[in-house]
């Protein structure tokens, strides 16, 4: 009877296990993609970092979710909170960075906007580069070599960044050559390293 009732009690529990095993990866992602986002934020060399945030134009109401470089959304902060590029400056636009841990933001200013590219960005072709292209296949070789490099248009980079990005997966370009995607390894770069304990 003991060994009944343990089957039972266990069988009962496995759809809590399941489910907290899913708030669990869930939760990590999150935290991945956050960690993944002040690292573009902070970054300041050629290699520019990409993010994706999600903005509020507060003129028209419309939310979008957009991928862009983590060096156009400090810009566009610095911008929409007016604040100067001194020291004092740089560190309200990351405060106010590292307190979005949704990574959601309202704009209002529309050269802030623009900086991010919210007018232009084409949220259809995420949609459409997930049928184009093989993005397990693509993680699958970003798991296993921990490196990854591509060439593709600028929309289309931006597209195949944003279902990256959103797999927990930073990525960048460099802004002296250009065109090629790249994937970051966080743990290689020491430049990197410094976010994490800000």
């Amino acid at each position: 009877m003991r060994s009944l009732i343990s089957i039972l009690i266990f069988i009962l529990t496995l759809p809590l296990l399941s489910h907290q095993n899913k708030e669990d990866k869930t939760h990590d992602l999150e935290n991945e993609k956050y960690l993944n986002f002040i690292a573009a934020i902070q970054n300041s060399s050629t290699f520019s970092y990409f993010t994706v945030i999600t903005v509020k134009n507060l003129n028209t109401g419309v939310t979008k979710e957009i991928c862009t470089k983590g060096k156009f959304v400090a810009g566009a902060l610095h911008r929409e909170l007016n604040a100067g590029y001194d020291t004092k400056g740089q560190q309200k636009v990351f405060d106010f960075a590292k307190s979005k841990k949704d990574r959601y933001s309202e704009f209002k200013d529309k050269k802030a906007l623009e900086n991010i590219s919210f007018f232009d960005y084409k949220t259809k072709l995420v949609d459409e580069i997930q049928i184009k292209y093989n993005f397990g296949k693509t993680i699958e070789i970003i798991k296993k070599d921990k490196d990854f490099s591509v060439r593709l248009s600028d929309d289309e980079m931006k597209a195949f960044v944003h279902i990256l990005f959103n797999n927990g997966y930073l990525t960048g370009e460099s802004s002296c050559w250009g065109g090629a995607l790249e994937y970051v390894d966080k743990t290689k770069y020491t430049t990197n390293k410094s976010f994490l304990h800000s």
